[in-house]
């Protein structure tokens, strides 16, 4: 599972997110112009169907307190690995080894669909959780809407099209369903201000007369919804063999959400003095647990590192 957020460099059509997200929409609206064996558009949290004329206005109105130099709104992509769309697909259709999406029939293809927004909907209550605000509880307390798309194209800079193999625009082989998301940068009482592109990952600052942990990391977000596809639907990735590899696999999932969680609560309710030593000790521990090995090597060295420059004595 590969989850993303996307700077405006790399978002299609947007030259940055401070102004309308109309390109946006609209590029995101591509595949919709093609014909299709079922009916598909933008979704919500709470709506399957929504208009792209709907996400626009929607997204243009939910940004009042922002300044004009201000980020509106960020992209965002959910894109399973081929092993993860073929075991979503067997506990939706019961079929096994699907390698197109095109293999599948036109009720079986507006499952998986559906499943895939469910899933994107689990995806954006770990993103809303992942800001650690009091207001912002689940993916119900923010603006946004995603797409499914089933199709990834080769482009000009493809190793496929350098080498002769394929041509620039020719659509990629194998299963290629992704979720692309846009979610506005206020929340849906346009209170919180939300910019999962800050540095931050975890300081304090004063807000509205509190303290609050500001950040988000990107990396523990795409942990968590690493791990809820695998409670979701019971998935074994595919370095897991047996049940008990699975359940240590997903403990240390777990452990690293939970270590993350926990600190920063901590420093939210002022719990901890000499905040970055502790957050420096808790990284430490946390890199021993998912890869211990690396990690000690990285000890011995800063250890060795540290007595050759005197920072030991």
């Amino acid at each position: 599972m590969y989850c993303s957020v996307h700077r405006p460099v790399n978002t299609p059509g947007v030259s940055d997110n401070k102004g309308s997200c109309l390109q946006l929409v609209e590029y995101l609206s591509k595949e919709g112009k093609d014909v299709r064996p079922y009916f598909d558009s933008f979704f919500s949290f709470e709506q399957d169907f929504v208009s792209g004329a709907n996400v626009l206005h929607v997204i243009e109105n939910n940004h009042r307190t922002l300044k004009r130099n201000e980020d509106k709104f960020y992209m965002l992509s959910v894109n399973p690995s081929k092993n993860e769309l073929m075991h979503l697909i067997e506990k939706v259709t019961g079929k096994t080894r699907v390698q197109e999406f095109s293999d599948l029939t036109n009720h079986e293809q507006e499952q998986v669909i559906a499943e895939l927004k469910n899933y994107a909907r689990h995806c954006m209550d770990e993103y809303a959780a992942n800001f650690y605000r009091e207001k912002v509880k689940s993916g119900n307390d923010l603006v946004w809407f995603g797409r499914v798309e089933t199709e990834r194209h080769y482009k000009g800079d493809s190793e496929e099209v350098k080498n002769g193999r394929a041509k620039c625009g020719d659509k990629k082989p194998g299963l290629q369903l992704h979720v692309h998301i846009i979610v506005s940068r206020m929340d849906k009482s346009q209170t919180v201000s939300l910019s999962p592109l800050t540095k931050s990952r975890g300081n304090r600052q004063l807000l509205d007369g509190k303290e609050v942990v500001v950040g988000f990391d990107r990396s523990e977000w795409a942990e968590r919804c690493a791990t809820r596809f695998a409670d979701d639907y019971n998935y074994l990735p595919y370095y897991v063999y047996n049940k008990r590899d699975y359940e240590e696999w997903k403990q240390r999932q777990q452990m690293q959400v939970i270590a993350m969680r926990e600190l920063k609560q901590q420093l939210l309710q002022g719990e901890l003095k000499n905040e970055r030593k502790v957050f420096n000790n808790s990284l430490r521990i946390y890199r021993f647990i998912v890869n211990p090995k690396r990690a000690f090597i990285n000890e011995m060295k800063t250890i060795a590192l540290n007595v050759l420059t005197g920072k030991s004595l």
